[in-house]
């Protein structure tokens, strides 16, 4: 028996997990062992905020060469580009999972390869049935915690909504390097997607990737994306992986925290940016929230974790209404002719 039970051990699972183990016996459950995605792995200037917070220093095994200082925003259809200064910590994001891993205390029980398959109420108790391999398992606990992604089974099971949620299949390439490359580069193209591609160095090879909606062929669209990066003088060579996840783009209405003993964390609830699909410092702020509501597990926890999370609710808002101008051609063009925040000399 658990006080909690927490599926996913990506950031925002293993960050909670973390915060709230000197206090609950707490088991952590991974579809997979919990370490890499199709992630860019870049840690915004947000998420450093928050890992500094946490007095979290980034070891030199996880960093990625090189560090990138400025974004190049690139339009396709017009071929205007800009560049604006920005400071990310490039990483290996699955360097960077196993850290996160690494900082869970002994008395926090990790079980990887394990499929949540759903859960039932027994009175104040919750049984989480479990899948390892062929043996069906149960487990108990007081509250569960829904830390597994965009597309979250714990989430299907207590909302039913992933059908009306919108979203994205991220797919993202990595290739042999063959000319260095410095910079970041985002780039919009309405042919493509009506979010946003990105290309970021990684040592010696490139990530190219992009998301793109499920209906429109998204295959089809990331092979357009990989001609038009080519064609934009980045010199590519040869696939080394291509791997692919589902991405949220949240509206107010798709965020959900949770219902009755079940809490949803980062993605699962919705929280990710509707702008640049930053996920870290969401996945960090909304497990130091639940952390925090959890000071005890009574009556009125969930209350308090939707108190909480209103500043990152709020948060998401104003990145919408961003997101209406950078993904609005006319505008982003405007902006880009008035050299508003630009570095003019690059």
């Amino acid at each position: 028996m658990f006080d909690i039970i927490v599926i996913g051990v990506g950031p925002a699972g293993a960050t909670f997990a973390r915060l709230v183990s000197s206090k609950y016996k707490v088991l952590i459950l991974d579809k997979t062992n919990g370490r890499g995605k199709c992630c860019g792995g870049l840690i915004a200037p947000d998420a450093q905020a928050l890992l500094a917070s946490f007095d979290i220093g980034i070891p030199k095994r996880v960093v990625s060469d090189p560090q990138l200082l400025y974004v190049k925003s690139i339009d396709l259809e017009t071929n205007m580009e800009r560049n604006y200064q920005r400071h990310y910590t490039n990483i290996n994001r699955k360097a960077f999972d196993e850290f996160l891993i690494s900082l869970l205390p002994p008395n926090v029980t990790l079980k990887t390869n394990c499929l949540y398959v759903n859960h039932k109420y027994e009175e104040d108790i919750i049984s989480v049935t479990i899948k390892a391999g062929d043996v069906t398992q149960e487990e108990r606990c007081r509250i569960l915690v829904g830390a597994d992604g965009a597309y979250s089974r714990v989430r299907g099971n207590v909302f039913d909504d992933f059908s009306l949620i919108r979203k994205y299949l991220a797919i993202q390439g990595e290739y042999k390097r063959l000319s260095p490359i410095n910079h970041y580069a985002v780039f919009f193209d309405r042919t493509i997607t009506d979010f946003y591609s990105w290309l970021i160095p990684k040592e010696d090879t490139v990530l190219v990737g992009g998301a793109f909606l499920e209906r429109e062929k998204p295959r089809l669209k990331y092979a357009k994306l990989l001609s038009a990066v080519k064609g934009n003088k980045y010199q590519i060579g040869e696939l080394i992986k291509v791997s692919a996840c589902f991405l949220l783009r949240p509206r107010l209405k798709d965020i959900k925290i949770g219902k009755e003993n079940v809490a949803l964390i980062g993605e699962s609830a919705g929280f990710i940016s509707p702008s640049s699909s930053e996920g870290l410092s969401y996945a960090y702020n909304s497990a130091s929230a639940l952390a925090k509501a959890l000071s005890e597990i009574d009556k009125e926890w969930l209350n308090r974790y939707r108190n909480y999370t209103r500043k990152l609710k709020l948060n998401i808002f104003f990145k919408i209404i961003k997101s209406a101008i950078m993904y609005n051609h006319f505008l982003r063009n405007l902006i880009f002719k008035t050299n508003i925040g630009s570095l003019k000399n690059i």
